[in-house]
């Protein structure tokens, strides 16, 4: 369309009539009547509006996050409502809009329908650089329900013993009855193993394994790993364990009282808290 118009504008340079460069063309008649004028490179919009400030503010803080997000952080901030687009355009002036890069999903047999909490969790590892001993190892499960992180762990290894340990202490946490929960993972050899499936067998876990080569049968847990790197572990240099323990575990803490887009923009704290009220309100009619 560009190119057109361009061409447009080169014809009626030389003579040629607007109406019939328009017609034969077939280019929008009124915009070349006019000279387009770009704002000088550099110059943008002064910001006047407090809420446009606080947007540029959020944005800048959450350099990771589009739009939406944004939107929905500063409605947080504020207490009040702020229109998506209206970030959109202030992000778009400041220049703070992120690349959108769109995916190509692919359709997967099998299907599993959450509607509760403790109902499905994905466990998944991921490795993260410190300087005092190299790749360490984060194993975190996340309720695919409320998405929280209902447990997490960073060790030196990434055996079957660390992965039994993180399960053990969220079954605790948590008070997951037999034959309540499906644990799903991907088919790394620490959740292959005998060890791993006899544990859960014996406490009534049932173990929900991945497509080979298919991150997408994890996707809440990729996803919160992706977030993760984006937000902390890209932007930081661990120096030691106990560093990068004390910075994901703030991490965490925030993130459950972080909007989540998946969430209808809902924080995954709410969500559980909504669950619960309502449980205690059947449990009273009852």
């Amino acid at each position: 369309m560009s190119a057109r118009a361009a061409r447009s504008r080169e014809l009626i340079a030389k003579g040629r009539r607007p109406a019939v460069v328009a017609r034969v063309l077939q280019v929008n008649r009124t915009g070349l009547y006019r000279t387009p004028k770009r704002r000088p490179r550099g110059q943008r919009r002064p910001l006047v509006d407090p809420v446009d400030r606080l947007i540029v503010e959020v944005a800048r803080d959450n350099p990771t996050d589009g739009s939406r997000m944004v939107a929905a952080l500063t409605s947080q901030r504020l207490g009040r409502q702020i229109n998506r687009k209206r970030a959109q355009r202030v992000m778009r002036e400041q220049r703070l809009l992120q690349r959108h890069r769109p995916l190509r999903r692919r359709r997967r047999p099998g299907f599993f329908r959450v509607e509760r909490p403790a109902q499905l969790w994905h466990l998944d590892m991921t490795s993260v650089w410190v300087a005092e001993h190299g790749w360490t190892y984060l194993n975190a499960i996340i309720d695919c329900c409320t998405r929280e992180i209902v447990g997490w762990s960073l060790e030196l290894r990434c055996r079957t013993e660390e992965a039994i340990e993180l399960v053990d202490d969220a079954l605790a946490a948590r008070a997951i009855e037999p034959g309540r929960l499906t644990l799903g993972t991907d088919n790394g050899s620490a959740f292959t193993s005998r060890r791993f499936r006899e544990y859960l067998a014996s406490r009534g876990v049932t173990h929900r394994r991945g497509g080979y080569r298919d991150p997408e049968s994890q996707a809440f847990i990729e996803s919160w790993f992706g977030k993760l790197k984006e937000r902390l572990v890209w932007r930081s240099e661990f120096e030691t364990v106990d560093q990068a323990r004390k910075e994901i575990h703030t991490y965490v803490d925030t993130y459950h009282h972080r909007p989540h887009s998946g969430l209808r923009y809902r924080t995954p704290a709410e969500v559980r808290k909504t669950w619960e009220d309502g449980q205690r309100l059947l449990k009273s009619a009852a």
